[in-house]
């Protein structure tokens, strides 16, 4: 399936984020570093949207929302969004799982944006349907390659989410050298 609408800018210049990282920025408490992080990208701002099946999500698990202003909120309720939703449900989502996902495929797909999505399945699955689909460590990488965000402070924010139960492929303290191991920095 082709994208109804072309990339707003440079590739990565209109992000989507999953429910995975942004949840466990809310209980590190970096949430407004990992905005400060998002927003900024080649010297430009960075647009940065959800999709209100995240923030539902978000919301089951009682925690603040303070801090997520860089954000902005969308539906999915378009025809054109529905009909890439209905397609994205089938292709990620289990009867009670990863909807946040299938709603942030689905955006990125009609809107040309980038998806921040962590499980590695579902990222899988968006790039092989053509999609730019990234990681939430790529983000923070990418700020630390550009000089924006200190390797000390990426570290910091990496760890404070490990701490909460993020499943990373490397133990705290270890951010930045498999950033550079996997050519990320």
């Amino acid at each position: 399936m082709t994208s109804a609408f072309q990339h707003p800018g440079l590739p990565g210049s209109l992000l989507v984020w999953d429910t995975s990282p942004l949840l466990h920025a809310i209980k590190a408490g970096k949430i407004e570093i990992l905005g400060d992080i998002a927003r900024n990208h080649q010297g430009r701002t960075r647009r940065n949207v959800t999709t209100q099946a995240v923030v539902s999500e978000i919301s089951h698990f009682r925690l603040p929302l303070a801090g997520t202003e860089w954000l902005e909120i969308v539906h999915v309720d378009d025809l054109t969004e529905l009909e890439a939703l209905v397609d994205w449900m089938n292709r990620v989502s289990g009867a009670k799982s990863n909807h946040g996902e299938a709603t942030v495929l689905a955006w990125a797909e009609v809107h040309g944006a980038t998806a921040v999505v962590d499980d590695a399945d579902a990222r899988r699955i968006g790039r092989g349907a053509g999609l730019d689909v990234r990681g939430s460590l790529r983000i923070v990488a990418e700020s630390v390659g550009e000089g924006r965000t200190t390797p000390y402070v990426a570290t910091g924010v990496v760890d404070a989410m490990i701490d909460t139960g993020a499943r990373y492929p490397f133990p705290r303290g270890q951010f930045i050298s498999w950033a550079k191991e996997n050519g990320l920095l």
